[in-house]
């Protein structure tokens, strides 16, 4: 991950100009390796080099971009043998999408209802949810954007500049609310894509909105006792239980990705120049990979999902102890951010707050 380049440098080393590039990353066949979220410039990485030759030159043969993603992804020759069935296969896998899709609309027009429905009386966890988002003294205007719900909690930290970054994360966060209904993980996984594919779209197509993108990180609940976390970026999410602040997502930034390699120890990655870029964003690619765990809730668990506004300027100590005596979830919300905040946090502060209790199942 080491040894980025700026889009000009990787043009002059591959051969491709930067406009051919763009247009690769636009269709999702050769994405960055990592994103500045202050400014949404792009980076590539050495290792791209070989990827971006075989798609040029698949691209010259006349190959259907779709048929190059798969080559590009299988690396394996008998994909060329295979164009044509690959066609039909693809055309059918279209079909089940469409239906897919259709279902999921039909779940949206059901609303709230048909949740409740489809959980009846079996509710023994209940969430108590608050949240609270700030500008902070340094940003003119907000780019976060959250969702405070008792099914659903979520964090979306926009970039992009002034309007990419607050449209990016408005419309990611509306679109995983308007999605998800509660029934499995999966769901809440294709909530995040459509949120994704939704902020790609509406960069493509707007003008003064090219490069605009988003973090997301969302806590679902399925059941009575079940939720899932989705993440893609640096948002983050916490669990609280029993005494002990358990970090539940991964970064997705360069230097995160070099200390899980070895690369880095955690100063040295504080430190690093690449520190802040991000190896994933909602909006950035036409796909995008998300990380999803499931998450067994207890009596007790408090749940904090924030910005890197919030975690950067406050220890994990201090969130744990402002978890802990919080008598409400909106005093928690308040504590971390007001934190962030005097400790001089230098971004958008963000933070949702989730207390579980256990209730009757009657």
């Amino acid at each position: 991950m080491d040894g980025l380049m700026t889009i000009g440098e990787f043009s002059a080393v591959s051969g491709l100009s930067p406009k051919r590039l763009r247009s690769y990353a636009r269709r999702g066949l050769l994405s960055p390796a990592a994103v500045d979220p202050e400014s949404a410039y792009r980076y590539y990485s050495p290792d791209q080099l070989p990827d971006a030759e075989l798609v040029d030159v698949l691209r010259q043969a006349g190959m259907p971009l779709n048929e190059i993603k798969v080559i590009v992804l299988d690396r394996t020759s008998h994909r060329l043998d295979e164009w044509a069935r690959r066609i039909r296969a693809d055309a059918d896998v279209r079909q089940q999408a469409v239906a897919r899709a259709r279902s999921l609309l039909s779940s949206q027009r059901t609303g709230a209802t048909g949740r409740d429905e489809h959980r009846g009386d079996k509710m023994t966890m209940q969430l108590q949810v608050a949240g609270r988002t700030e500008a902070g003294p340094v940003r003119e205007n907000n780019e976060d954007a959250i969702v405070v719900d008792e099914r659903l909690l979520a964090v979306a930290d926009g970039m992009g500049g002034h309007q990419g970054g607050e449209t990016a994360s408005a419309l990611a966060t509306a679109t995983l609310a308007a999605v998800f209904t509660g029934k499995s993980s999966d769901e809440l996984e294709a909530a995040v894509r459509a949120a994704n594919w939704a902020v790609w779209e509406r960069a493509r197509n707007a003008a003064g909105l090219q490069g605009m993108g988003t973090t997301m990180c969302a806590v679902g609940v399925l059941d009575e006792v079940t939720a899932a976390v989705a993440h893609v970026g640096d948002s983050r999410a916490y669990l609280f239980r029993a005494g002990t602040l358990q970090l539940l997502t991964n970064d997705h930034t360069v230097a995160a990705e070099l200390m899980r390699q070895g690369q880095l120890d955690e100063d040295e990655a504080a430190k690093h120049p690449h520190r802040r870029l991000l190896t994933r964003a909602l909006g950035v690619a036409a796909e995008v990979s998300i990380d999803v765990t499931g998450l067994q809730l207890h009596d007790g668990d408090r749940i904090l999902i924030c910005s890197d506004g919030v975690f950067a300027a406050i220890r994990d100590d201090q969130i744990a102890t402002l978890l802990q005596s919080a008598e409400t979830p909106q005093d928690g919300a308040d504590a971390v951010v007001d934190l962030a905040l005097a400790n001089g946090s230098d971004d958008n502060a963000s933070a949702v707050v989730a207390f579980a209790q256990a209730g009757s199942a009657g």
